[in-house]
């Protein structure tokens, strides 16, 4: 069958099987353990990957259809897609497009150990649907709302249901025994554990035993750093303590992910034992759990920097030559660019990058390198090397444009997902990623070397070339430019005048809208109200992968930003003129 129409036939299965017989593991262990040919693979992983989101996001409702499997059911299906992503994952020939599809599968599935295999596993839910000193209108609640879906249909939203029903069972310490809050409490732990939601400290835990000495050190090195910084009282006073202390923690959580990745290397053996496999689930969401944890801390990192003076400070810092206030924004930035390559993005790049990093760091600043100021060499030195991370974030947005919107469209319609949600299904990805930081410390670190040089006062998102007339709002038709929320204003005479009786060439320049904003938050769209929007000015720093920055990317609406003030006003001027944009040139915007 031709790929694609064998592509039609499985995605009108996928979408029979969850709408009509609820069906939720047993379809994507249908369309991933077999033998897919190579040129299948990918299709199949990133429909597992959205379908399996959108499952675990309370996007699908989980339903019963009649059947009575158990939750070992769905442990033991588990256990098959877990071993395939794992055989897929080690091959030579896998892509970074199926690599990180397997990434994102991975922490939907549920655990597959020894006691949810059994053959009556969750047993205790039954126990306590009994228990003797509790309402019958509890007990019927128990049994219809967790245990019969429990012990026939497991899902995510069973824990939802359990955490509701602990809550409520809480309220008051007094109105049920001890005992039957206790066991009640256990049940919802093994729900936990069996939909794999702990958190990043209990994950570690779990697979302390399975350490050696050398790796057990850099396990608990990570736990310390962690368990500070969770106790770090925020106040102006501890400031510098924290930047210190997250730097740290970052580069601890290097040290473990490298160790556990290691780990991981060598694929799965045939005759591998179930608890070994078992195992390597955990250390598997581990390993993805710190990716996710280093988000968290370079997002910190970033908002801590920005407090203490962000990319000005660090250029004033340049200028007296005491570039050591630098070492952590490009300390940070090597962690995140690390965290990239242990994923599978362009490892060797990341490690390029990496080496790059620590070598400028330990070359530092020098008066004079030959007969060159050694401020400038440094600063061009470390601009190429920033300018090279930047490049890697942005092949990593346009990566994903490749894989999912057409299959997020199909699905997406199909199911009843929200528009909405099917819209920014790609940018949401971008933003929760890692690739979001690393792009946000570009942007703040290369601003500050520009300033340090003081070459070009904009940066470019989108480049390109293009003419038409430049606005801050339009009149009449045009009047609903849908770059939603911006502070924009315009002088509306200077294009309204030609309304009452436009010519043919006046309207064509009127139709090519170069326009320029005062403000974004970066969550607008661009161009949804036409296609007339050829370029954006922006009078203001924006990170390259915000929705904005990514959605002018996809429309190929040429976009810079400028922060400079006698910039800005000579961009002010040419209002309402026709005016060329062109990223290439000494300054963004000509009056034609």
């Amino acid at each position: 069958m031709p790929l694609l129409g064998y592509w039609e036939a499985e995605f009108k299965y996928i979408v029979e099987q969850v709408i009509l017989h609820g069906n939720k593991l047993e379809v994507m262990c249908e369309l991933l353990v077999g033998n897919l040919e190579s040129g299948d693979r990918l299709e199949a992983l990133i429909f597992s990957a959205i379908y399996l989101k959108w499952i675990n996001t309370g996007q699908i409702p989980c339903f019963e259809d009649g059947g009575h499997p158990r939750p070992n059911r769905h442990a033991e299906i588990s256990r098959l897609i877990f071993r395939e992503l794992e055989r897929i994952y080690c091959m030579k020939d896998t892509s970074l497009q199926e690599v990180l599809s397997i990434r994102k599968i991975h922490p939907c599935l549920p655990s597959f150990k020894a006691e949810f295999t059994a053959s009556v596993p969750l047993t205790r839910i039954r126990d306590v649907a009994h228990w003797g000193d509790i309402p019958h209108d509890l007990k019927l609640q128990i049994k219809h709302t967790i245990q019969n879906k429990l012990h026939r249909n497991a899902g995510p939203e069973d824990l939802v249901a359990t955490e509701a029903m602990l809550a409520r069972i809480t309220r008051n310490p007094e109105e049920y025994s001890e005992a039957f809050v206790e066991q009640f409490k256990i049940i919802h732990h093994e729900l936990k554990d069996f939909s794999m939601l702990g958190n990043l400290t209990e994950q570690l835990e779990s697979i302390k035993e399975s350490f050696g000495d050398r790796s057990l050190s850099a396990l608990t090195l990570f736990l310390e750093c962690k368990e500070r910084l969770d106790n770090l009282e925020e106040s102006k006073d501890a400031l510098d303590k924290s930047i210190d202390l997250l730097l740290k923690t970052a580069q601890s959580l290097n040290a473990l992910r490298e160790v556990i990745v290691k780990g991981l290397e060598s694929s799965l053996r045939n005759d591998v034992p179930d608890a070994a496999i078992a195992m390597r689930q955990k250390w598997r969401l581990c390993e993805i759990g710190l990716e996710d944890y280093s988000f968290l801390l370079l997002s910190r990192f970033l908002n801590a920097l920005e407090v203490v003076g962000g990319a000005q400070q660090l250029k004033e810092n340049a200028e007296s030559k005491n570039v050591s206030s630098w070492n952590g924004p490009l300390g940070s930035l090597f962690v995140g660019i690390r965290q990239l390559g242990l994923s599978g993005w362009k490892p060797e790049e990341c490690t390029a990058i990496g080496n790059e990093l620590l070598a400028w760091k330990e070359k530092g600043l020098s008066e004079k390198e030959g007969s060159e100021d050694g401020k400038a060499v440094w600063a061009l030195r470390l601009k190429a090397t920033l300018d090279r991370s930047r490049r890697l974030t942005e092949e990593y947005s346009e990566a994903l444009p490749q894989m999912f919107p057409q299959k997020v469209e199909m699905l997406g319609k199909a199911l009843g997902i929200s528009e909405n949600s099917v819209r920014t299904y790609n940018e949401a990805e971008i933003r929760a990623g890692v690739i979001f930081q690393v792009s946000k410390l570009c942007t703040l670190l290369l601003k500050a070397v520009r300033s340090t040089l003081g070459s070009q006062v904009w940066d470019v998102l989108v480049p390109g070339a293009a003419h038409g007339t430049l606005i801050q709002k339009l009149v009449g038709k045009l009047n609903y430019l849908i770059v939603t929320r911006l502070d924009i204003a315009y002088s509306v005479s200077v294009i309204s005048q030609y309304m009452s009786s436009p010519t043919v060439d006046r309207w064509a320049v009127v139709e090519q809208i170069l326009c320029y904003l005062k403000g974004a938050p970066g969550d607008e769209e661009v161009t949804a109200a036409g296609n007339n929007i050829k370029g954006v000015v922006l009078l203001q720093e924006l990170p390259h992968l915000s929705h904005l920055g990514v959605r002018a990317g996809q429309e190929k609406v040429i976009f810079v930003t400028c922060e400079d003030d006698d910039k800005i006003a000579d961009i002010q001027k040419l209002n309402g003129k026709c005016v060329r944009h062109n990223t290439t040139g000494n300054f963004p915007v000509k009056d034609l």
